[in-house]
């Protein structure tokens, strides 16, 4: 009959040559592990006292049967179960110091203890195999979520980035093909070229958001940190969102006093801007928004607040992962917050949301102080 098995010296189906030396290895240090285990048992058992001492000696042996199988796969183990037997038999059974046995019936003992170390050898065994196949069918698990997870990422992500780029460039299309018509009046030619700037503009925004998100996401942004007053930061994100805040107030009030911080100024300028835009798309047109920052301990704590619905307690986490859009029929890739998100946290900090004590929402954030800002004599010397 011919055995289709695989031989007993055969590499498991799958399993590559450094796996296979590894698993070897761990064979070889264990038939050690064994062999001290048991010469480890053998100066216990030398050690105990009084006359009937063989029962006790043969569970030192045992438990160092166990320790090797609960370590290391069969093989030590059943090492370590024969190498028990032998030296019970050589140290502590008359005469001593030899393999002969006066008493036959120490024969049964030296079968009974080497069936119950076989055994304890084989079920440690098991149990170790079925460990094993659990944790690959775990990480399994684990990788096919990831894998559903990821496909449904890349799913929203085409969807959504098909919605949203579609949109502005059917709008560009309809209003550059118009603009072909020599008949237009000028007025007219002038509110087109508008649109198709405007929309031009969006379309840039969503698509550096895009680009923001992988980068985040490869873990491929890098923080250039440099002394910074907020100010200037929030000055240029305002003039950034200029377009968005056309109808809205705002209002910044920051301390005269606030300390410095180190940023990246670009990056958290995207925070500001994110915000401001976030808070201009999902309130009524007119409220106000307010921008606030103070000192907190280590670090400075941002406030951008705003008089809309608010954001319901069972959003306040959810509403800074990616895609996530707070009503559907606002225009957005839902990747504004995400990518404060990560901002904030590359530079050490946190980004929440809270009700604003005037009503709406108060999106806050913190940007830790790290090291010492620049005095004037420095700036005076580095000049």
């Amino acid at each position: 009959m011919v055995d289709h098995g695989q031989p007993s010296g055969a590499r498991p189906k799958g399993e590559g040559p450094v796996v296979a030396a590894a698993r070897d290895a761990n064979s070889i240090e264990g038939v050690v592990v064994a062999v001290l285990c048991v010469v480890l048992a053998t100066l216990i058992g030398r050690g105990l006292p009084g006359q009937q001492r063989l029962a006790d000696v043969v569970m030192v042996y045992l438990l160092g049967v166990v320790v090797v199988s609960l370590r290391y796969g069969y093989l030590p183990s059943l090492t370590c179960a024969i190498a028990s037997v032998l030296c019970f038999d050589f140290f502590f059974v008359p005469p001593h110091y030899t393999f002969a046995v006066d008493d036959p019936g120490h024969l049964v003992t030296f079968g009974v203890m080497l069936v119950v170390a076989s055994v304890i050898s084989g079920l440690t065994q098991r149990v170790r195999e079925h460990a094993e196949r659990s944790r690959l069918f775990a990480e399994e698990s684990r990788e096919a979520r990831l894998r559903m997870e990821r496909e449904q990422i890349r799913s929203a992500l085409l969807s959504s980035v098909s919605h949203d780029l579609r949109t502005p460039l059917a709008v560009v299309t309809g209003a550059a093909s118009t603009l072909l018509d020599e008949r237009i009046p000028p007025s007219v030619r002038r509110e087109l070229t508008d649109t198709i700037l405007e929309e031009a503009e969006s379309l840039e925004r969503r698509l550096q958001n895009l680009l923001d998100m992988t980068r985040l996401e490869g873990g491929a942004l890098q923080v250039r940190r440099q002394w910074q007053p907020l100010e200037e930061v929030i000055g240029t994100a305002l003039r950034r969102a200029d377009k968005a805040l056309a109808a809205r107030d705002v209002t910044v009030s920051l301390p005269p006093d606030l300390r410095m911080v180190p940023i990246d100024a670009s990056l958290v300028e995207q925070v500001f801007v994110n915000l401001l835009e976030n808070a201009a798309r999902y309130t009524p047109e007119g409220t106000p928004i307010r921008i606030s920052a103070r000192d907190v301990g280590d670090a400075v704590e941002v406030a951008v607040d705003d008089r809309g619905p608010g954001v319901p307690e069972t959003e306040a986490a959810s509403i800074f992962e990616k895609f996530h859009r707070a009503r559907s029929d606002v225009s957005g890739a839902g990747l504004g917050l995400a990518i404060c998100r990560g901002i904030v946290a590359a530079h050490g900090g946190r980004i929440w949301v809270e009700p604003s004590a005037d009503g709406g929402a108060s999106f806050r954030f913190t940007l830790p102080i790290v090291g010492e800002a620049p005095t004037v004599e420095d700036d005076e010397v580095t000049t």
